[in-house]
């Protein structure tokens, strides 16, 4: 009589493992960009795994990703890539997003 119980035990871990997966989708949405370029990631990647992996996806998200994004809640993301000045030499230098490249440009100088 316990066979009898297998088909309603597998469409009950599915439909819980469905719930979970749109759980996911909705939770990675609603997180800030912000939390997730303060660790360095970024949330439309994060979104297209979770909804392009179905389950594992969910599970990637939830034992790979989660914790960090949540723990980043209030950093502040690095600054965007560009030319900052630096300081004490004029000069302006390359930001990659990351870190400081080598690269640096001097302004023509002021008559």
């Amino acid at each position: 009589m316990w066979f009898l119980w297998v088909p309603f035990l597998f469409i009950v871990l599915w439909i819980a493992a469905f719930v979970y997966w749109i759980v996911a989708i909705v939770e990675v949405a609603n997180t800030p960009d912000a939390q997730f370029r303060a660790i360095g990631s970024e949330k439309i990647v994060w979104l297209l795994i979770v909804i392009l992996g179905g389950i594992i996806g969910a599970l990637v998200w939830r034992f790979a990703k989660r914790a960090d994004v949540i723990r980043s809640r209030g950093a502040v993301p690095p600054p965007p890539p560009g030319w900052y000045p630096e300081g004490g030499t004029g000069a302006l230098r390359w930001w990659d997003g990351v870190r400081w490249t080598d690269v640096r440009h001097f302004p023509p100088p002021t008559s």
